[in-house]
């Protein structure tokens, strides 16, 4: 008994760290949380339901410890063994606490708990390393909480080992408490005495809004370890390619090989843009505006860059808690407009200020066909550099102008933009040129979209401007919102899109509800590229209206009728808006759902991504 009440000790002191993390997760993220829904639930009840998940992960994260500290054993009386135990147990909880820190914060950018697929982003590349010098001093409050409970943890009193006499009855004793400590063990691990142990998807069980207040990091972690893809078999196949059929039709008119630019601006929210909220920060994109075709609902497929890239440039969304690009499905083959216009003659590029293997980029770039990688490397000049994520967007967008002009015509090329990053760093010599907002990181939009105003001065009088069509969106929303109309889950990824063609009647509005699959099909219709393609979007000229992003185990799919939330099997329906609990199962928007899940699920399990 002496062992299983230290061991309850280690476990109480955990709960108790977990607790205060919770405490100052709520604080940060108050805005996030729908805190105008604390009418419906108590918050001492969404706590009280959070210690389920808490003891949970912590039994599992401490399951050695447990086994270690109270087996019937005389090995309490080595030394060696009492600092194996207390070097187990401070070795498995303290990165786990850091952890759970980070998503105070983290949570901002990610609108979810952080899972395993954060261990790849920490790998790629050097970008840990270039950015958490500034990310501690910027968030050092972070760092003063981690220590704290770090030393309280230290704290835990050691416990007094008692030998077991060798006799029947003592030894028979020990087994019964290790059994029944066990049996408790298990409940506890398991979250209750439920038909199945608890799950991420168990949290939304007492609110929906609250998931992440619930839930805790390390919970979410180990989740999501060996996250593959459920294959689901709703329909025949026959009916499902009546529904959703991803191999395009061809044109079959000669195609117009025009030169391609899709830039991809970093956090730039629909909100920032003054065209659609009569805001002053984007005052370049708003002139360009006028002279462009402008789609007024267009939708992210995710909230990271890691997932926009392959959305954007392969239609290939992210449907699962782990970005495509790191994967088991990474290793597909896919095609993208950079390997299918490689095929009819076009030079493709690909440009972002990082390091080379920044976010998995580089990587990426290759297996997707691009020809050429131009990163911080090829720009080869660090005074430039912002000194925590890259090249500033002004010098490597006018980087960018100067490498066009030597590209063989036609060409597709990529840029993406970087500056818009936390801790949003400008160059000093533009401190005074942008004001600095409500928020701040609307100085750093201001400053960005002043860099793609140099870029297009630096191409406009050039031969091959008026040949090309540009497309210009964001990657994802940033965190941050002063917009009441933008604080929900549809407006967190409400992003612009245009396209502009100097020479076209590319010109005026365009209300369908699109989103970042769309535009590779959309480039390839607009080119009258005459093969046959696969892709999970549809073309904006000839498109139902309909996007669709995951996160956190829930399927948001947003049509003109309103939007279906789906986690599991269980959907709900906002039938114009307005919560609809019950759902026909002839629905069209319900069928279209779950045609897209059958379709995207059997192309990455099979590897049938592209047209052989």
């Amino acid at each position: 008994m002496n062992y299983i009440f230290n061991f309850l000790k280690r476990i109480s002191i955990l709960l108790l760290i977990y607790f205060t993390s919770r405490v100052f997760f709520l604080l940060n993220n108050l805005n996030l949380l729908n805190s105008e829904n604390f009418s419906d639930v108590s918050l001492l009840l969404l706590f009280l339901e959070s210690l389920r998940f808490d003891l949970s992960i912590l039994l599992y994260i401490n399951s050695v410890v447990f086994v270690l500290l109270i087996f019937p054993i005389n090995l309490h009386y080595k030394k060696w063994y009492k600092k194996l135990i207390n070097f187990i147990f401070y070795f498995v909880n303290i990165p786990f606490i850091l952890l759970n820190n980070i998503d105070i914060e983290f949570f901002q950018f990610n609108q979810k708990r952080i899972t395993y697929d954060f261990v790849d982003l920490l790998f790629l590349g050097n970008d840990s390393i270039q950015v958490l010098p500034s990310y501690i001093v910027k968030y050092w409050p972070l760092l003063l909480l981690s220590l704290f409970q770090i030393f309280l943890l230290t704290r835990v009193p050691d416990y007094n080992p008692s030998r077991i006499l060798v006799s029947i009855r003592s030894i028979s004793r020990s087994i019964i408490i290790f059994l029944i400590a066990s049996f408790f063990f298990i409940i506890g691990a398991r979250g209750g005495l439920q038909l199945k142990p608890i799950k991420v998807t168990n949290a939304a069980e007492i609110s929906n809004h609250f998931q992440g207040l619930i839930l805790n990091t390390p919970f979410c972690f180990l989740h999501s370890i060996n996250n593959t893809l459920d294959t689901y078999n709703y329909f025949d196949k026959q009916f499902v390619n009546t529904i959703f059929n991803p191999v395009k039709s061809v044109n079959n008119g000669i195609m117009d090989k025009k030169n391609v630019v899709i830039i991809i601006m970093e956090s730039l929210s629909k909100e920032f843009v003054g065209s659609f909220n009569n805001k002053t920060l984007t005052p370049f994109i708003d002139s360009l505006s006028n002279h462009s075709l402008v789609f007024n609902n267009t939708f992210s497929n995710g909230l990271r860059s890691i997932e926009a890239l392959p959305a954007i440039t392969a239609s290939i969304p992210n449907l699962s808690n782990t970005p495509f690009i790191t994967s088991v499905y990474a290793q597909n083959d896919f095609n993208s407009l950079a390997s299918m216009l490689s095929k009819v003659g076009y030079s493709t590029s690909f440009f972002h200020g990082g390091t080379r293997g920044t976010m998995g980029f580089y990587g990426y770039t290759k297996k997707a066909g691009f020809d050429s990688y131009y990163g911080l490397e090829e720009y080869n000049n660090c005074d430039d550099y912002d000194g925590t994520w890259g090249i500033y967007d002004e010098p490597f967008f006018n980087f960018f102008a100067k490498e066009l002009k030597n590209k063989s015509k036609p060409f597709f090329t990529t840029f993406f933009s970087l500056s818009a990053h936390p801790p949003y760093n400008i160059p000093e010599k533009y401190n005074d040129n942008f004001a600095d907002g409500d928020l701040e990181i609307h100085k750093l939009i201001s400053y960005s979209d002043y860099s793609l105003k140099t870029f297009f001065n630096a191409i406009k009088n050039e031969d091959c401007f008026n040949n090309t069509i540009f497309v210009i969106t964001a990657d994802h929303t940033s965190p941050k919102s002063s917009n009441k109309d933008y604080k929900n889950k549809i407006g967190r990824y409400a992003i612009p899109m245009l396209f502009y063609s100097p020479q076209d009647s590319l010109i005026g509005e365009n209300n369908t509800i699109t989103q970042h699959i769309d535009i590779m099909p959309s480039i390839l219709d607009y080119l009258d590229y005459n093969k046959p393609f696969f892709s999970f979007g549809e073309s904006v000229f000839k498109k139902r209206g309909w996007a669709i992003h995951y996160n956190n185990n829930r399927y948001c799919f947003i049509t003109e009728n309103g939007f279906l939330n789906n986690i599991d099997e269980n959907y709900t329906n906002y039938s114009n808006w307005n919560l609809t609990d019950e759902i026909p199962n002839d629905s069209i928007d319900l069928i279209n759902l779950k045609s897209f899940k059958q379709v995207y699920s059997q192309s990455m399990i099979y590897n049938k991504l592209r047209i052989e």
